[in-house]
Order: structure tokens, then C-alpha cells, then sequence
């Protein structure tokens, strides 16, 4: 059941990333993204121990580019 809460909750963070302008679509437009979901939708923010941050960097790889 986590599996599948934890598929479902990256799958809607990377929507509402690819939502997004694309010209925001770059290594440093996480940061905003970052702070956007801690306000507005924070459920959807990486759980657990370590970098939330580097977690959601992950979370959105292939999806950004880098700078």
C-alpha cells in the first residue's frame, strides 16, 4: 500500500512540475517549485529522513534541465 501512495504522490508532482512554465523547467526553477508545493501542498512533499529538496530533485529527474 506505501508503494503505491508513495507512485501516486510522484506522479502528481511531476503533473503539477510539467504544469508549469517550461521555461521554469530548469535545475534552478526546483527551488520555487520547492517552496510552491511547501505552501500549497505540502502532503506532496517527500517524506522521511535526509534532503527533502534532493528528494524532490529526484523525484523530478528527466524533467528538468540542467544549468
Amino acid at each position: 500500500m506505501w508503494k503505491d501512495a508513495e507512485a501516486n504522490r510522484r506522479t502528481r508532482v511531476r503533473q503539477l512540475y510539467e504544469a508549469r512554465p517550461s521555461e521554469e523547467h530548469t535545475e534552478t526553477g526546483i527551488l520555487p517549485f520547492f517552496a510552491w508545493l511547501d505552501k500549497h501542498h505540502p502532503d506532496l512533499l517527500p517524506r522521511g529522513p535526509g534532503d527533502l529538496f534532493e528528494k524532490l530533485k529526484a523525484d523530478l529527474k528527466g524533467l528538468y534541465k540542467k544549468k
